[in-house]
């Protein structure tokens, strides 16, 4: 999905993973369309296994991941890039570019919120189904398949080292960030939504960087 100009400055976003996707996918295209009205081009990417991907995510590995986000980074003539919350772990495609992480989380935090969700709902889910996430079949997480290897290395993942990198918080958000701004966290929301507060703050602090 890309929307605004096809030259000048064109940001390439690097989605949440999983079902942070689903519920963030709103702000997302909302702020693809005000970045658009200020001559920002943006591009979204579907990673291997997701939206109107052919292939399927339990037959996904990682490097499928960093390979995909690597090609729509030169596919789309991206000069920056914003990476949103389990997409800060992929977001190394052009490390000489500036680079704006949002609400950067780590992959060992996510794949456990995931794990809970569905031990929470799933009085099979116990503890010893639980260790066949990282070592059996295919195991449905948050409505996905999420295989075995795809797991463990989403678990292992940590952020890339990157020189140029603008991170973005919310102001209820613990961690370090060089900006904080206000708004809900949408991917905690049990419904998929959006949020004007967001994404006038996320689109402003964006055109300020870009700026």
């Amino acid at each position: 999905m890309s929307f605004g100009p096809e030259r000048g400055e064109q940001l390439l976003i690097v989605p949440p993973l999983f079902e942070e996707l689903n519920r963030t996918r709103k702000l997302i295209s909302d702020v693809m369309r005000a970045l658009a009205a200020r001559a920002i081009g943006t591009h979204l990417p579907d990673l291997p296994g997701t939206g109107e991907s052919e292939k399927e995510l339990g037959d996904v590995a990682w490097p499928d991941w960093r390979y995909a986000v690597a090609d729509a980074a030169t596919a789309s003539g991206a000069t920056r890039l914003l990476a949103i919350r389990g997409g800060c772990l992929l977001d190394d495609a052009l490390p000489a570019r500036p680079h704006m992480r949002f609400s950067p989380v780590e992959g060992k935090r996510l794949i456990r919120d995931l794990i809970r969700a569905r031990s929470l709902t799933d009085d099979d889910f116990d503890s010893d189904a639980q260790k066949t996430v990282f070592a059996g079949q295919a195991t449905m997480l948050g409505g996905y398949p999420i295989g075995a290897s795809l797991a463990c290395s989403f678990r292992d993942a940590v952020y890339p080292a990157l020189d140029d990198v603008m991170t973005v918080r919310l102001e209820t958000e613990h961690g370090d960030a060089d900006a904080k701004i206000a708004g809900p966290p949408l991917w905690r929301r049990a419904e998929p939504r959006g949020s004007a507060e967001l994404t006038e703050t996320l689109a402003v602090t964006i055109i300020d960087w870009t700026g």
